[in-house]
């Protein structure tokens, strides 16, 4: 098995085992990323989306990045693996998680991560219903 297929195995494993924990989407998010050995990178609120409220994205070794979506009903509803095309919509979100608090708050990034999610969905990942 590739290292990248091994990568998509164990982040759906993890995703699957933390999904009906009763923890916020930032705890299982982090969750998530413990127990598949990635780093999270961030996790936002998404603005005007029908479906989708908040994206966090893992990164793994080798570019990849797990990404997680919260529906409106509050349950991980959506999740998928992708490579580095994604990485200029990926590094506004991570430069702002990465900033003080003082200085988020100074800072909206709901336009990048409805771009962000506009782009997975463009490229066939978290479609609409």
């Amino acid at each position: 098995m590739a290292v990248n297929e091994l990568d998509l195995l164990v982040f759906q494993m993890a995703v699957e085992s933390v999904r009906s924990l009763c923890l916020s989407f930032n705890d299982k998010a982090a969750e998530i990323a413990a127990r598949s050995r990635g780093n999270l990178l961030f996790d936002v609120r998404i603005d005007d989306d029908a479906e989708v409220q908040r994206l966090a994205a893992i990164r793994y070794r080798g570019g990849q990045i797990g990404v997680l979506a919260l529906d409106r009903q509050g349950l991980i509803s959506r999740y998928c693996v992708v490579d580095g095309t994604f990485s200029r919509f990926i590094a506004p979100l991570e430069n702002w998680t990465n900033m003080p608090v003082s200085m988020q708050a100074k800072i909206d990034v709901t336009h990048h991560a409805g771009l962000f999610l506009g782009a997975l969905r463009n490229a066939g990942h978290m479609l609409r219903n």
